[in-house]
């Protein structure tokens, strides 16, 4: 009497994607995935050859990746061709069956397993059970015994397949976010720490960033890829962290033991050439200094994206940019070319183009070849000529000053001062935009006409819609008589009282009610402009 056991963990892999159905079975498997690798192990050769012809493997999604004679060659042969299932006997020289599943158990690696044993007695079974055993079946074996016990081990693999590609996708998005808020100091203390812990990034290590302009491939299928590329020399020892940085870019932390390799530019070219092929559209790399410990995390970020400015022109934009000392002279081009068109940008309303000069100032200023004090200076001064500009244009320069200063953030975490930078720079162009060609006084007031539908029923003042819309409210109530021919009160009056009188028609509310509703706080007042207004009160109107 022989009998058939399940046993073992699959290992994990990449996630399921196109499905077809396994024979014979409810269960569904990748059509277009490798198909599931299987070993035998058996001393008896005849064994060997019945298991090969017993079932169709190709139509149950196997195939056979080696045969051993005994449970040493067995366990090397896992080692080797990493089997996602192994059939073997129980009893076999050197190491028998259970033996191999508990060694195997033990190491790094571990496939299914379908033993043939002897033994069917209920001691066998609790020491089978101690390795996981999940089924039994007897022998003689025959095409559909097997067949269904194939089936049940092949379900299980895929369902863990599955399971752990959503835990590694997870994993990798979190490890992903974990290496950019270090690298662009957007942790706090704690979170650093245990960061850097989860990294194994030490005082001694070497550090290196690399930015990648262009389409970021599969995040896991990356992982795989570059993690088969570290057993090559000379990038044996070192460790590659994918992280993202925004739109159409990502980039890797590279990180060397203090006894491994530097990373100098020549072993980033020969890390950029292996790395190339793994993307199906070119892309270009812009690489930092190497550095050293934790401390330098931020500045390793700045310098590769300080490198990106070194691409050269013309077709393809050149393959890499690695960042010099001599960037330093870039800063003196920032007050000629960059400030003058930054604030035309602005003043003209280009919020598409002010964006991306945005952009290349802060790559100036990431670069670290300026003090913090420089960089608040200079943004200070930008602000304060626009200042000049939006009162020359009517707008209310003491709700700029008050929005815009002190500034929520400085130079010393430059990716949280670029984006309020950006935000109050874009505002402050759609302001300019509206402001143009003469249009702006129309859209003012139609902004103020739209605010007050909006909040008629609130206690309402010219000075709080002025403030809404950022401009001065002397110029609001000039511009509003002129276009609306009375003045803001008399507007706010009469679409009141019309409101009103919608109320009147409609509804059976009180008169002190209507009042409340459209914005009145006394009765009296309400009654007195609706009289002024309709030459009869409100009680008489809902009558008639």
């Amino acid at each position: 009497m022989y009998t058939i056991t399940v046993s073992g963990a699959a290992e994990a892999v990449s996630p399921v994607q196109s499905w077809g159905v396994l024979a014979g079975s409810n269960y569904l498997y990748k059509d277009g995935d490798p198909m599931l690798k299987v070993l035998f192990a058996d001393d008896e050769p005849i064994m060997l050859e019945g298991l090969r012809f017993l079932v169709d493997w190709e139509a149950l999604n196997y195939e056979v990746c080696g045969e051993a004679l005994d449970g040493e060659d067995a366990l090397e042969l896992i080692g080797s061709t990493r089997p996602d299932l192994v059939i073997t006997d129980v009893r076999m020289p050197v190491i028998d069956g259970l033996e191999l599943i508990r060694r195997t158990s033990e190491s790094d690696f571990q496939p299914k397993f379908i033993i043939f044993s002897g033994y069917a007695d209920f001691e066998y079974a609790k020491r089978a059970l101690k390795y996981g055993v999940s089924n039994y079946l007897t022998k003689p074996l025959d095409e559909t015994e097997l067949t269904e016990a194939l089936q049940t081990v092949t379900e299980q693999i895929f369902k863990e397949r599955k399971a752990s590609s959503r835990r590694d996708a997870l994993s990798a998005l979190m490890q992903e976010d974990m290496v950019s808020r270090l690298l662009m100091r957007e942790n706090t203390e704690e979170e650093r720490e245990k960061g850097l812990k989860t990294l194994g990034i030490s005082p001694a290590s070497r550090l290196c960033c690399v930015l990648v302009q262009g389409a970021a491939p599969d995040s896991l299928h990356m992982r795989e890829q570059v993690a088969a590329m570290s057993g090559k020399e000379p990038l044996r020892s070192i460790t590659v962290y994918p992280f993202t940085a925004g739109s159409g870019k990502h980039g890797y932390l590279l990180v060397s033991p203090q006894e491994g390799p530097a990373l100098d530019r020549a072993l980033l070219t020969r890390w950029m050439e292996e790395m190339r092929p793994l993307y199906s559209t070119p892309v270009f790399f812009s690489a930092s200094l190497q550095h050293q410990g934790p401390e330098t995390l931020n500045t390793a970020y700045h310098e590769a994206l300080a490198a990106e400015l070194c691409r050269p022109d013309g077709p393809g934009g050149g393959v890499a940019g690695f960042f010099e000392k001599q960037d330093k002279t870039q800063m003196a081009m920032l007050p000629a070319e960059l400030r003058r068109s930054l604030l035309q940008s602005v003043t003209e309303g280009k919020v598409d183009h002010l964006t991306d000069q945005l952009g290349e100032v802060f790559k100036i200023f990431s670069a670290e070849v300026a003090s913090s004090s420089w960089i608040d200076a200079f943004l200070a001064n930008v602000k304060a000529e626009l200042l000049r500009e939006i009162t020359a244009r009517g707008g209310d320069y003491a709700q700029w000053v008050q929005k815009w200063f002190p500034s929520r953030h400085t130079a010393s975490c430059l990716p949280l001062l670029e984006r309020q930078i950006e935000e109050e720079l874009c505002e402050a162009a759609e302001w300019f935009a509206a402001a143009a060609d003469g249009r702006a006084e129309d859209q003012i007031v139609a902004a103020a006409i739209e605010y007050v539908r909006g909040h008629y029923q609130e206690k309402l003042k010219l000075q709080d819609i002025a403030k809404h819309l950022h401009v001065n409210s002397a110029y609001l109530g000039q511009r509003f008589k002129k276009y609306y021919g009375s003045s803001f009160n008399d507007y706010l009056h009469e679409f009141r009282i019309e409101e009103a009188k919608k109320l009147l028609r409609r509804t059976d509310m009180g008169i002190s009610d209507i009042a409340s509703r459209v914005g009145y706080s006394d009765a009296d007042v309400f009654a007195a402009k609706f009289k002024a207004l309709n030459g009869v009160t409100p009680s008489v109107y809902k009558k008639s």
